[in-house]
C-alpha cells in the first residue's frame, strides 16, 4: 500500500501518483497555518518562562512635550480634558508585551511563508528544467511545498528544547532593561545550536522529499534531481543562518 504522505517513504509515495497542484496548494496552506502555530508556540514559551511586570508610556496621555506647554492654572481644567493630569507611565504585565510583540510577526509570515515557496518551487523548476525537466510549474510548487513540511515536524522539537533548556527569568521592578536583555539573548544562545541541529534535519529531509519528488514531478534523473534540490536546501540552511 502506497504511504499518504512522502514524509518517510518519498520513493514509494511519488512513485504512484504525480504531484497534482490542487494538492499542492492544501500542502502550502498547511505550511502556512503550521508557521504561524510555531511561531504562537515560541510565545508562549516566553510568557510561561519570563515572568513580571514593567512600566511602559502610557497610550491614554500625551506626550510631555503637549502637557508641559500647558501645566499652568490657567490650563489646569485643559490638562484634566486632555489626560495630561494622567500618569506618564502604567504598569503592565510582561506577558501582554511578549504577546504584542509576537503578534506583529503574523501579518508578515502570512505573506512572507507564501512567497518563499514560490520562489523556492522557482529555484527548483529553473535547477531542473536546466537538468532538461520537463512538467508543469504546479507539480514543482506542490513538490517545494511538501519539502517544507519536516519543519512543521522539527520546529514543534526545537521550541520544546526551548521550553527544556530556558530557565525562569522574573522582571522587577527597577531592573535595567539591558540586563534583562542580556540574561534573555544569553539563554537564547545557549539554545542556538540545538535549533540550528533541528533546523538542519529539517532541511536535509526536505531536499530528500524534493529529489524523490522532482523526479517524479519533472522527470528528470535521480542525480540531477538530488543535485537541485540539495542545493537550494544549502542555500536556504545558509540564509537562516544570517
Amino acid at each position: 500500500m502506497a504511504p499518504r504522505t512522502p514524509l518517510l517513504r518519498p520513493d514509494r509515495y511519488f512513485a504512484d501518483r504525480e504531484p497534482t497542484f490542487d494538492r499542492g496548494l492544501i500542502v502550502a496552506a498547511l505550511v502556512v497555518v503550521g508557521t504561524l502555530v510555531m511561531v504562537a508556540g515560541l510565545g508562549a514559551v516566553f510568557t510561561a518562562k519570563i515572568d513580571g511586570t514593567v512600566m511602559v508610556d502610557n497610550p491614554d496621555r500625551p506626550s510631555d512635550q503637549f502637557c508641559d506647554g500647558r501645566m499652568n492654572e490657567s490650563f489646569s481644567e485643559m490638562n484634566t480634558t486632555f489626560g495630561c493630569d494622567e500618569p506618564a507611565e502604567i504598569e503592565r504585565n510582561i506577558d501582554t508585551i511578549i504577546d504584542d510583540a509576537m503578534g506583529q510577526f503574523y501579518g508578515p509570515l502570512l505573506v512572507g511563508v507564501p512567497v518563499v515557496l514560490f520562489v523556492v518551487a522557482g529555484l527548483l523548476h529553473l535547477g531542473t528544467a536546466l537538468a532538461g525537466g520537463q512538467g508543469s510549474f504546479g507539480n514543482t510548487l506542490t513538490v517545494a511545498a511538501w519539502g517544507f513540511v519536516p519543519a512543521l515536524v522539527t520546529m514543534p522539537l526545537a521550541i520544546a528544547a526551548l521550553w527544556v533548556t530556558m530557565d525562569p527569568m522574573t522582571i522587577s521592578q527597577g531592573m535595567e532593561p539591558a540586563t534583562f536583555q542580556s540574561t534573555l539573548l544569553g539563554q537564547i544562545e545557549n539554545w542556538t545550536p540545538i535549533a540550528l541541529a533541528f533546523n538542519a534535519v529539517g532541511s536535509l529531509w526536505g531536499a530528500v522529499i524534493w529529489g524523490f519528488g522532482l523526479e517524479r514531478g519533472r522527470n528528470v534523473s535521480l542525480i540531477g534531481a538530488a543535485i537541485v534540490s540539495g542545493s537550494v536546501a544549502f542555500l536556504l540552511f545558509v540564509v537562516g543562518l544570517a
